[in-house]
């Protein structure tokens, strides 16, 4: 049997290697001796937990083609997870909850009959990292809420195989940070709202999963932001964040771009919530020369600025995203229904895995108004001689509010010929009731812009 898409691209990032941040977690070989006895894998591992046993299998699904390497979590102590309360009240000075000292749990200063926004960053990240200091800030600025910061640093540093294996660990030691304050606290568990980036995505799923199965508990939403790829495309379920986690999995999709000209991007491409938003169809605007990893954090951009978004960041259930450009879905009917994408997602009637697009700008605020455009050509005995003709359509809006700026309907050029529609979705600013339109043909065939 070939080998699937996900482990050939297990195999390339592994080569990829990610300037040696993510190897395949094993030490080198040593010499051989054949009198040493050859030790066995271990089928499990255990820690305590908050006083609790817990065990994690080394067994498949946890290994396989897609993730080669298992290694089991280090220990609590070695990790040194710690999660931060933050309200209006103690906006910059955190709150300590440590489930082993019930004090903290009785004691803390969380608002009641609130909800409670968790945060858990990625790979390779801390609590204290910038993106997550301003989601916080955003979210107490928008409501008199509770916000927990969950940071697991030490155990999120390299080699990655060593995150995905921690992140198990850490979904186990939420999940009984949640039911503590669901016991002793009071906090009902559909106050919970778990967002987390990159591995964290997976580790709120993770999370999920435990309170689940061993408090009899389940978490009303889980948003994942770009949830990280390698080791969990095409796996199992129970490995990643899935629609069992919690009554509604959002899904922000933004990384589909390939890293260093390989086939292989750090976010998911595989749809795994109940809704999963494409923007941009995966690959985003103004990330063409940045980051390495600016289309993977773009998703953390779109959710914090959906909390006092200025203009809607509208999303479309479509087949594909071609089809959305094109303008085959518009109308936000109960044939192509809509949902807005960031904080304000809410369930829709569609089945699970159900993809939503939209586009954005290149710049913050990204968000902006999306426009059909139909261009129908003449079908007059005139535009059926002509026979046609290729060109690239540029196009301003003007409205009683507002104008757009002069945008090209598609990087390619379209052939008109007559008793023709075409149509495109544009995003610009709000221009209000449309009272003219401007359009340009350019046509490519000269080798200076010629416009009509």
């Amino acid at each position: 049997m070939a080998p699937s898409l996900a482990a050939k691209k297990t195999v390339l990032f592994h080569l990829l290697n990610f300037n040696l941040l993510m190897d395949l977690g094993k030490d080198p070989p040593g010499p051989t001796n054949p009198l040493t006895p050859t030790i066995p894998t271990p089928i499990e591992q255990c820690h305590q937990v908050y006083g609790q046993t817990m065990c994690f299998s080394l067994q498949p699904p946890w290994v396989g083609p897609s993730r080669p390497v298992v290694r089991p979590p280090q220990a609590p102590e070695e990790i040194g997870t710690t999660f931060s309360l933050f309200t209006r009240q103690n906006y910059t000075v955190p709150v300590p909850l440590d489930p082993s000292q019930l004090s903290t749990i009785l004691g803390a200063p969380f608002v009641p009959d609130q909800p409670f926004k968790v945060i858990s960053h990625g790979y390779f990240s801390h609590g204290a990292v910038a993106w997550a200091k301003t989601l916080k800030g955003e979210m107490l600025r928008a409501d008199d809420q509770n916000v927990i910061v969950v940071d697991w640093s030490v155990g999120a540093m390299p080699p990655y195989t060593q995150g995905v294996a921690n992140l198990r660990l850490v979904g186990a030691q939420l999940a009984y940070l949640i039911y503590s304050l669901n016991k002793y606290g009071d906090v009902p568990v559909s106050a919970f709202h778990l967002i987390g980036h990159s591995l964290g995505a997976h580790l709120s799923g993770q999370a999920a999963t435990v309170l689940r199965d061993t408090y009899g508990l389940q978490v009303p939403r889980i948003t994942g932001l770009d949830p990280a790829e390698p080791y969990f495309n095409d796996t199992h379920p129970i490995t990643r964040l899935e629609t069992s986690d919690a009554t509604f999995v959002d899904v922000i999709h933004t990384d589909d771009s390939p890293i260093l000209g390989f086939p292989l991007s750090i976010g998911m491409t595989q749809p795994i919530g109940h809704l999963d938003f494409y923007p941009n169809g995966g690959s985003q605007p103004g990330c063409e020369n940045g980051a390495i990893n600016c289309h993977h954090t773009r998703a953390i951009t779109y959710f914090t600025e959906s909390i006092r978004q200025s203009c809607p960041l509208i999303a479309t259930v479509c087949p594909s995203y071609q089809k959305f450009l094109d303008g085959e879905c518009w109308g936000c009917d109960s044939e192509h229904p809509c949902s807005r994408m960031g904080l304000a997602a809410v369930p829709l009637p569609v089945p699970q895995r159900t993809s939503l697009y939209l586009e954005t700008r290149a710049r913050s605020p990204h968000c902006g108004y999306h426009y059909r455009v139909s261009l129908k050509v003449s079908n007059t005995s005139e535009a059926r001689q002509h026979l046609g003709e290729f060109a690239i359509t540029h196009i301003k809006l003007q409205g009683h509010k507002d104008y757009s700026p002069v945008m090209q309907l598609s990087s390619q050029s379209h052939y008109y010929e007559a008793d023709t529609t075409h149509r495109r979705v544009i995003l610009t600013r709000d221009v209000g009731k449309l009272q003219t339109v401007t359009l340009h043909f350019e046509d490519p065939t000269w080798l200076l812009p010629r416009f009509s």
